[in-house]
């Protein structure tokens, strides 16, 4: 019976290494130590999603909306640092929150130092489409 146990943890412990490694979660970046900055916006998430269609269509369609699953007051803007870059610590998260205000707050996070071009762009998704920023 010992022997089964144990081998059955030898081989759960090989199929997580065999895992797809996507980065971590997004839980992960979205802490304090990862806050590059934080704004309020105007825009409800509707509006949002359609800044980020217009800016897939005009400038990178690497960009992504999504919204939380569990909360459906939360979701997420996503762009890559490099083209094709799929891991979770490979990305500008412009992470919203709605708030009771009406308000969204923006608050953007990297696992990377990021510059304040990059800082920019991101909440220039959502607030100017149709601006591309010029390494795209």
């Amino acid at each position: 019976m010992m022997k089964k146990f144990v081998a059955l943890l030898g081989f759960l412990a090989l199929a997580g290494c065999a895992a797809d490694n996507k980065g971590f979660s997004f839980d992960v970046i979205e802490d304090p130590l990862y806050l590059r900055a934080e704004r309020k916006l105007e825009q409800d998430f509707v509006q949002i999603q359609r800044a980020v269609f217009k800016h897939q269509a005009a400038c990178n369609a690497e960009v992504q909306f999504s919204r939380d699953e569990l909360y459906p007051a939360n979701a997420r803007v996503t762009k890559p640092f490099r083209p094709g870059a799929t891991n979770s610590s490979e990305m500008v998260v412009l992470s919203l929150a709605r708030m009771t205000s009406g308000l969204t707050r923006g608050r953007v996070y990297s696992y990377y130092a990021t510059t304040n071009n990059q800082v920019q762009e991101m909440f220039d998704i959502v607030l100017n489409p149709e601006k591309c920023p010029v390494s795209e």
